[in-house]
């Protein structure tokens, strides 16, 4: 790693997810909420973050092995859980992706539900099924302004309230 960071890959199922995640890793090293800097690594002819929209799908095995050519400390997978009921299969569902062979670190992040968790967490927002849709009744959301929301989010009462939110860093930190 140089200069003590940590470079990373993240592959993001929500469009606007990629950069929803720069601005939040850009908050989070700027007010020194991790123990050192966590950056997304360059890729030769890609973004990172990578969008890759469907769980069940061989383009995320191969995303996975392309990613891991520009040889990052981690390579992050982040996806819905879609809720309690679903979240175990999920998450066994992404990882079953990973290629065998792999020498990179991969990590499987699941929200509980879906990212707009964070988002309601950080307004203090409950929701019955999902939180995208109270944000829609409460506050006229639209998914194309995910993105803004990273710079309003409240990292201290995520870290109290959302456990999705302290899984991330906890990944980020290892």
């Amino acid at each position: 790693m140089s200069s003590g960071s940590k470079e990373i890959v993240l592959i993001v199922e929500d469009a606007y997810g990629g950069e929803f995640f720069k601005r939040v890793l850009k908050r989070l090293n700027e007010l020194g909420m991790l123990s050192r800097n966590v950056r997304l690594k360059r890729l030769s002819g890609r973004k990172n973050p990578i969008h890759v929209p469907y769980l069940c799908n061989s383009k995320l095995d191969r995303m996975i092995l392309a990613a891991s050519t520009s040889s990052p400390d981690t390579i992050i997978v982040v996806y819905d859980g879609d809720g309690p009921s679903t979240y175990h299969k999920r998450f066994n569902d992404a990882k079953s992706h990973i290629p065998k062979n792999i020498k990179t670190s991969v990590r499987v992040f699941l929200f509980e539900y879906e990212i707009e968790e964070w988002i309601c967490r950080s307004l203090g927002i409950t929701w019955d099924t999902k939180p995208s849709d109270e944000l829609k009744r409460k506050i006229r959301y639209k998914k194309s302004l995910l993105p803004t929301y990273a710079d309003k989010l409240d990292f201290d009462k995520l870290k109290r309230n959302c456990k999705s939110f302290r899984k991330f860093l906890e990944i980020l930190e290892e």
